[in-house]
């Protein structure tokens, strides 16, 4: 080549650009489409209907990976929480699952293992339940490095809000409650992470631990000054009702008194889960924001953050203000659901289980909050299962008179083995499969 040729051009992707409605399609028809199907419940067997299901996963997973930008990405396309296909399209299939799930579970064919749907119902209430606490406690851990054992402590103060603004003011109000119950975990978040301006490791840690049982403290005594032994009853008449916002989905409808009250596994999944959603996608977006950033440079090393001109103290304290707030609001929807609070609701069992949700999920991934969660409340049932249908497993006496203690050997077994073969967890494990899995679609649609 001469010095007077030109160079030859470098080979570049070609640039893509959806419109707004591309870009939003898969999303509507993902919304749209379970509705459909569950107001036809008279119209449609269950075989049309999981036919349409799987022929609207396949639409809407192409589509969202179709009208995905493609190219140089401005700063702002990088930023987005779903930026690649594969990341639209995931989260289009899960948008669409989390919608059409509870009209799976209504249904009236034979469940799984055998197990009434009522059952899977719950399951599947507790894992959303549990997962915006977990998330909220791995925003802490995790993220934020600072170790703490005070998690149950405001699941406890989540309680005692719903107990004094759900139940005593407002009667079963449990909408006033939760905004409450994240100031009140706020603040007292913020206080109880005081201790982590001067303190690291396992002293913090033991600090924390201190505060539970402080916490603990005012819990039994609120108990006792109000509601007495028998504790909170957060059902009957203090049973919260459904926003009116929510009264237009199928299968909700009023009760004999006409009131919309939120009973039964239904209703309360639409409840949940989009609170559940809507605090993880928060989690998610303010990880990567500049304090989700300061969050990880305090976590590697504190000193480097505040050469850098990051206020060390004001994070650690956004991060206790912050994970408390939602962890309380994690509370007040399980005290509600549950239907009632007692003296031993909160012990440090409940922090054990916490703490393998998130190591057995994955430690630093809000993804991980939600793995780990299911993990810790299928797990038990699928263990039911085997000792009442697996003839190898029915025919070992010790099995059967221990259930509870085989399930916790377990866990803790598999938590050793996670810890090490596989230390992200079942996040990673999910990561890897999404990376091959787009890595094989990538290679068949050059």
């Amino acid at each position: 080549m001469t010095a007077t040729e030109n160079p030859p051009a470098q080979q570049t992707a070609q640039t893509y650009r959806p419109s707004t409605l591309q870009r939003f399609l898969p999303f509507i028809i993902a919304a749209v489409v379970p509705f459909i199907l569950g107001s036809t419940t008279g119209d449609l067997s269950f075989w049309w209907k999981a036919v349409i299901t799987v022929v609207v996963l396949v639409v809407v997973a192409r589509l969202a990976w179709k009208w995905t930008p493609r190219g140089e990405l401005t700063h702002r396309e990088d930023m987005r929480l779903w930026r690649t296909p594969s990341d639209r399209s995931w989260a289009a299939l899960t948008m669409f699952g989390l919608l059409v799930l509870p009209f799976i579970l209504a249904s009236d064919f034979t469940p799984p293992m055998g197990f009434p749907w009522a059952t899977w119902f719950a399951v599947v209430n507790l894992v959303l339940i549990f997962a915006m606490g977990a998330a909220a406690f791995n925003l802490l851990v995790g993220y934020s490095g600072q170790i703490s054992l005070a998690h149950v402590a405001f699941l406890a103060l989540g309680s005692i809000v719903g107990g004094v603004v759900g139940v005593q003011w407002s009667g079963g109000n449990m909408w006033y409650a939760l905004p409450a119950a994240a100031l009140a975990g706020a603040v007292v978040g913020a206080i109880s992470g005081l201790p982590a301006l001067r303190l690291k490791h396992l002293y913090l840690l033991l600090a924390t631990f201190g505060f539970h049982f402080v916490m603990m403290l005012v819990w039994r005594e609120y108990l006792q000054e109000y509601f007495g032994f028998v504790g909170i009853r957060f059902k009957g008449e203090n049973s919260p009702r459904i926003a009116s916002w929510l009264h237009w989905l199928p299968g909700i409808d009023p009760d004999q008194n006409g009131e919309f009250v939120i009973t039964g596994q239904f209703r309360w999944y639409w409840v949940l889960m989009p609170i559940t959603v809507l605090s993880i996608l928060f989690m998610v977006n303010v990880v990567r924001t500049r304090e989700g950033r300061a969050f990880a440079a305090v976590r590697d090393r504190d000193v480097s953050a505040s050469l850098l001109g990051i206020n060390v103290a004001r994070s650690k304290l956004f991060a206790f203000a912050l994970s408390s707030a939602i962890v309380s609001m994690s509370g007040v929807l399980a005290s509600f659901y549950i239907g009632s609070r007692g003296e031993d609701s909160f012990n440090v069992q409940t922090v054990l289980n916490y703490a393998i949700i998130i190591v057995v999920g994955g430690f630093s991934s809000i993804q991980g909050a939600i793995f780990g969660s299911a993990f810790f409340w299928f797990l038990p049932e699928w263990f039911k299962w085997a000792r009442e249908e697996l003839w190898f497993v029915r025919d070992i006496d010790f099995l059967s008179d221990y259930p509870s203690e085989i399930d916790l050997a377990i866990k803790g077994f598999l938590v050793v083995i996670i810890l090490m073969f596989k230390p992200d967890g079942l996040a990673g494990m999910w990561r890897d499969f999404k990376n091959w899995l787009g890595r094989t679609l990538a290679r068949s649609n050059p």
